[in-house]
């Protein structure tokens, strides 16, 4: 994968990523066919953070109702 970032290629290779999840995961964030500034990759992990954070919140939830019965 491929990322352009201040006018200069960056390739990463995501190893086994072969359902393209990764990949994907990325692109919801990213705009991978424009030129990328820092911000953006900040705003991007910013975001990823943010749903990572209320999955986590989620999950705990759940948890707690399952321990309850």
């Amino acid at each position: 994968m491929t990322f352009y970032i201040n006018h200069k290629a960056y390739t990463v290779d995501l190893g086994d990523d072969q359902d393209k999840s990764i990949e994907n995961g990325i692109k919801k964030f990213l705009d991978l066919e424009k030129n990328l500034e820092e911000k953006d990759l900040l705003l991007a992990y910013i975001k990823k953070t943010h749903e990572l954070v209320e999955l986590e919140k989620t999950l705990e939830k759940l948890v707690q109702k399952i321990d309850e019965k």
